[in-house]
């Protein structure tokens, strides 16, 4: 850390036990002898004397500050290991006990004489104490909010989060969310709301690329109804409503309504241009220019008190003119960040970003939401309808996570938020037959009926959440989302109580002959095991055919078409991350079998009573294992995407797909024939697969194992975790 950061860090905490104190610079001047201008620039993090700040700490201690002494003792502290925390950090005891286990670590390993089991293990909870300090370390966390289209996701937020211009600018309650709300189709893009200096509105805007790929895909599709194409079962293809309102503002081309003979019609400018355009191209051509993307290069809004408008008012406002396409000089956007002045305090030292996420219309597992499912950070909050609870993304999604990363849902990493409408709570029946007298009765009997039934899915622990905006207070499900991100943060926290424990007992009691024979007669029985069960299984399921089954059940058309001329790569839609998921799921399949064998056979060491001493290290043996799982289920997703995106991409199969729509009913069937046909054609990447999947697994599972119990192990893993050895891949 620079001394100029420190020096920030110490005046702000100095700042705020003032302020804790309730004693004003004054005071605190006086009782520590300084001018209070002296105090004032300290306070400021201007360059001030450590003996300065040593005689405002004590002034503060004198005053009854009950943290001044603690905080002395906390600048005082040097850390060589892990990166300084906060003071306010609420983990921040268990860092100072990791910094001091790191200490001992280094002296230990310092001296070569210790038995190599002993080393080994050591250097293994020295990289896991530095991974776990790491994420407590940092307190900056994400709430991302999942759920179907129109379920009322963005309004929770806005409530819940208070989100909400004053009463009186507002005709109605549900007119008074920042987001802007609708029956569904209304956000164009991923909203991250997040505490910022003042208020304002980011964007990152789409690239050049992607925004021609949606304008091509909306003049395809509105070209297609100008030259009355045949459709598909009746059905149109086209781009998402809220990307075509966006398209429509930014050309000037919204739909006009006149009245035609007493009756209300709507004309369509959009036609009216493809008519007098000569050919598609041209067509696209002059809306692209109609669009004046050039001049769109503004990417943040800031608020200007002369407005005489409220803040609120304004982000509201300026939000909706983004999303919607409606300022001249602001480009269609891929996320949008909203800044509110402290936004999150409600959640203490914790810095909060909110992710409201594109509403799920039709294929559940997209790749935006995977990396929020994925994110060791992020909580998620799969929201809902009350009677629809869980909702048909919210299991899809589970099972998703289920199938795929082998996740525990008790860890504080994910809810389900059932949001009731009026009356809604109390028109639940017990088994009885009788309807609940009380909301709170009500949501109990949703609770169970939700229980049971993700139970009987295998999908047990979840936590269930209620929130009616009309009825039920902002502050309560405020907290329970509190609670799962301190429950995320408290099992790293009591890991990392484990694993110094864990390392204490080898360092104080190494010498002891019972102790060093145990670790040792279990990293022998170890050894031998992983001698025996070396091999991953055979191969249950190919990599491609859970995206195979996906396209065949895929809602609207539209997805589908977007994604075949794309290359399979639609957002959407990514056929490429699909086979990345099916490539994990039956990396998952083929390996629970040996995970179960190593769990049953690491039961029965404990239940040795010879190797009582060695239960910590078990323990952590048991640990890394997961650890293990993890990462190479990870790889495995990662090293599906990498066999098959470039193929795939170049492939003429995509011209075909795509060419099959407006030739009758079955256009989806038609394209996963033609898919199936050329994953079968490709062996050659089926074998390149396989032979990485096998690789990945003596990497990251065997490799680390085999570290623990053979003396002369190479490194596990030289690698980073997220580079994929290719045969044939040219180093950079």
């Amino acid at each position: 850390m620079s001394e100029y950061t420190q020096s920030l860090k110490i005046s702000t905490s100095i700042a705020r036990l003032r302020a804790e104190a309730n004693v004003t610079q004054a005071v605190l001047a006086k009782e520590s002898g300084l001018d209070q201008s002296r105090v004032s620039r300290i306070e400021k993090g201007e360059v001030v004397s450590s003996a300065d700040v040593d005689r405002v700490l004590e002034a503060l201690d004198v005053l009854g500050t009950p943290s001044a002494k603690a905080f002395m003792e906390y600048i005082d502290r040097e850390w060589q290991h892990v990166e300084p925390p906060s003071f306010w950090n609420p983990e921040r005891a268990c860092l100072e006990i990791t910094e001091d286990t790191l200490n001992e670590i280094e002296t230990f390993l310092a001296e070569e004489d210790h038995p190599w089991p002993l080393r080994r293990q050591i250097e293994r909870q020295r990289e896991s104490l530095l991974r776990a300090a790491s994420f407590l370390g940092r307190l900056h966390h994400n709430i991302a909010f999942i759920g179907d289209m129109g379920v009322g996701k963005s309004t929770a937020i806005s409530f819940i989060f208070d989100l909400l211009v004053p009463p009186s600018l507002a005709d109605k309650t549900f007119n008074r969310p920042v987001l802007e709300t609708g029956a569904g189709g209304t956000t164009i893009c991923e909203v991250h709301i997040k505490a910022g200096p003042e208020f304002g509105i980011s964007l990152l805007p789409m690239s050049d690329a992607e925004m021609r790929e949606l304008v091509s895909d909306f003049c395809a599709s509105k070209w297609a109804l100008h030259m009355s194409e045949q459709r598909e079962a009746g059905e149109t293809v086209g781009i998402s409503r809220e990307a075509e309102r966006a398209i429509r503002n930014m050309t000037g081309l919204g739909r006009k309504r006149e009245t035609v003979e007493g009756k209300i019609v709507y004309q369509d400018p959009v036609g009216d241009v493809a008519k007098s355009s000569s050919s598609e191209d041209e067509f696209r051509t002059r809306i692209l220019t109609l669009m004046n993307l050039d001049d769109r290069t503004r990417r943040e809004f800031w608020y200007d008190s002369s407005t005489r408008k409220h803040p609120m008012e304004w982000v509201t406002e300026t939000f909706k003119a983004v999303n919607n396409g409606r300022l001249k000089d602001a480009p269609l956007p891929k996320s949008i960040d909203l800044l509110i002045p402290s936004f999150g305090r409600a959640f203490g030292e914790l810095d909060i970003t909110v992710i409201d996420t594109k509403g799920v219309d039709d294929v559940a597992v997209r790749e935006d939401l995977d990396h929020r499912l994925k994110d060791p950070r992020t909580t998620v909050v799969f929201c809902s309808r009350f009677n629809d609870a869980p909702g048909t993304s919210t299991r899809v999604l589970l099972q998703h996570m289920r199938q795929t990363f082998s996740e525990r849902f008790d860890t504080g990493k994910v809810s389900v938020l059932a949001l009731p409408r009026s009356e809604e709570a109390r028109a639940m029946k017990d088994d009885l037959g009788e309807q609940a007298l009380t909301d709170a009765e009500g949501y109990e009997f949703k609770r169970m009926q939700v229980s049971s039934e993700l139970s009987a899915e295998d999908l047990a622990g979840v936590p269930m959440l209620f929130y009616n905006v009309e009825a039920d207070e902002a502050a309560t499900v405020r907290g329970d989302l509190f609670a799962q991100l301190s429950r995320m943060r408290k099992a790293v926290e009591e890991r990392l109580f484990d694993l110094c424990a864990a390392s204490q007992d080898i360092i104080k009691n190494h010498e002891a002959q019972a102790l060093n024979a145990a670790i040792e007669e279990v990293a022998n029985r170890l050894n031998t095991f992983l001698r025996g069960n070396r091999g991953l299984g055979a191969r249950e399921q190919l990599a491609h055919v859970d995206a195979i089954n996906t396209i065949k059940g895929v809602r609207y058309a539209s997805t589908l078409w977007a994604s075949t001329r794309r290359g399979g790569e639609y957002t959407g839609l990514n056929v490429v991350h699909l086979i990345g998921v099916g490539a994990a799921r039956d990396a998952k399949r083929r390996s629970e079998s040996w995970f179960k064998s190593l769990d049953a056979f690491l039961k029965s060491l404990k239940a040795d009573e010879g190797l009582t001493l060695a239960n910590r290290t078990i323990d952590q043996i048991a640990a890394s294992a997961a650890a293990t799982k993890r990462a190479f289920l990870e790889a495995a997703q990662l090293g599906g995407v990498e066999v098959y995106r470039k193929p795939l991409s170049q492939t003429p199969v995509w011209s075909a797909c795509a060419s099959e729509w407006g030739r009758g009913p079955g256009f989806k069937l038609r394209v996963a024939d033609h898919l199936e046909n050329w994953f079968s054609n490709e062996t050659e990447l089926k074998d390149r697969l396989e032979q990485m999947i096998n690789g990945l697994w003596e990497q990251k599972v065997i490799a680390p194992l085999v570290r623990l119990v053979e003396e002369s192990a190479p490194e596990a893993d030289p690698t980073p975790s997220n580079i994929i050895p290719l045969k044939g891949r040219m180093s950079a």
